[in-house]
């Protein structure tokens, strides 16, 4: 082999070599994306479901308040009936 022969040997070599660090590179990159879009969406669907849970639980808070106001307008209607009744007890 002569000396012209032995640098174009090097020349592809490096060029071979480049060429596969470059694909490398940009398959890192490509990686690194689909890892990240895929946190995202995972994210997105952890929120989705977050927030059908706080819609459940203002809801149940809504329902018991409602329920706590029932029951204080039934105890003090059971309140005046019982303090009726001693009334008429006492008199």
């Amino acid at each position: 082999m002569d000396q012209k022969d032995q640098g174009k040997t090097a020349a592809n070599t490096m060029i071979a070599v480049q060429t596969v660090v470059l694909c490398a590179a940009a398959a890192g990159v490509f990686l690194q994306m689909g890892r990240r879009d895929q946190t995202m969406t995972m994210n997105s669907l952890h929120i989705s479901e977050l927030r059908s849970i706080t819609q459940d639980l203002v809801k149940s808070q809504v329902l018991s308040e409602a329920n706590d106001a029932n029951h204080s307008g039934m105890i003090a209607d059971l309140q005046r009936r019982v303090e009726g009744l001693s009334e008429r007890g006492n008199g």
